[in-house]
């Protein structure tokens, strides 16, 4: 399925210029408008996010939308906070020792939850080289406004464009992978149906991307989940999980029981806007 774009270079622009005259704070209050906006004039995205609480077993009204669609802008909006003024952030670490796991390379695992594009930044020294696994869909205006606030650390992020086509993709895996440096993947991102494993989450069966379950086991490469989750203005926690398993289907099932924790903790920090749990396989 397509996955709509939302906003516009212009849009971030603005609010960026915003941000550097009149601060954070300001931007913050600016974002209550965004949400009203789709609270007023995007019943379809409704539709799906009440879906999703369903499922997660949290009550849903306009208010729970309200403040879904305003923590979804908030996270977008940090996401550049984050390559300007890492430091007008702040994140709480957890399970920082879990990075001595992936010291001879790895994969590192994320999902569309939380501000998980921040997390290249907020690691800082800790990261080594990362080459995050993605198809670049981002318009070219988009795309140029974030190239524009990069950190001196994005350096060490690269991306493996699945657009390339997948002999190339794999080529770049392995080689990052040889030469000890780290693979990330999105878990709820499938580009071949093939590429599929069945899980249990929030008691349905759902497909979920097997590929980097298998890489770790084909090549013996430890897996670490990271998720970045908004507690607060300006505050985050950032957690790390190992994740293990006998075998594909238990590793990513194990996987899924931490997001599950994560989401019960952070109900509101969901951000896939379709229904995950009827079409099940995400492209």
């Amino acid at each position: 399925m397509e996955i709509k774009q939302r906003g516009s270079a212009l849009g971030y622009k603005i609010i960026l210029f915003i941000y550097r005259i009149c601060g954070y704070r300001f931007v913050v209050f600016i974002l209550n408008f965004v949400a009203l906006y789709y609270v007023i004039f995007t019943p379809s995205i409704k539709k799906l996010i009440k879906n999703y609480y369903e499922h997660q077993g949290t009550d849903f009204n306009n208010k729970v939308y309200f403040n879904h669609i305003k923590m979804f802008s908030l996270s977008i909006f940090d996401r550049f906070v984050s390559r300007i003024n890492p430091n007008d952030l702040s994140f709480k670490t957890e399970g920082l020792d879990a990075m001595e796991e992936l010291k001879d390379g790895g994969i590192v695992l994320f999902s569309h939850v939380g501000s998980w594009a921040s997390a290249a930044h907020c690691l800082k020294d800790e990261l080594q080289t990362m080459h995050i696994v993605m198809r670049e869909n981002i318009k070219e205006d988009i795309k140029k406004v974030e190239k524009d606030t990069k950190r001196d650390n994005e350096e060490n992020v690269r991306i493996i464009d699945l657009n390339q086509g997948a002999i190339s993709a794999n080529i770049q895996i392995a080689n990052a992978l040889i030469n000890k440096e780290l693979v990330a993947l999105m878990v709820d991102r499938i580009v071949d149906d093939r590429q599929a494993v069945e899980v249990e989450f929030f008691k349905s069966k759902v497909k979920i991307n097997k590929t980097p379950f298998d890489i770790a086991k084909r090549l013996k490469k430890p897996i670490v989940a990271i998720f970045v989750m908004n507690k607060g203005i300006k505050e985050y926690n950032l957690t790390l999980h190992i994740i293990d398993g006998k075998d594909i289907e238990e590793m990513a099932q194990n996987y899924i029981n931490v997001l599950e924790i994560i989401l019960n903790k952070y109900p509101n920090q969901w951000y896939n806007f379709y229904d995950f749990f009827k079409e099940g396989i995400l492209k």
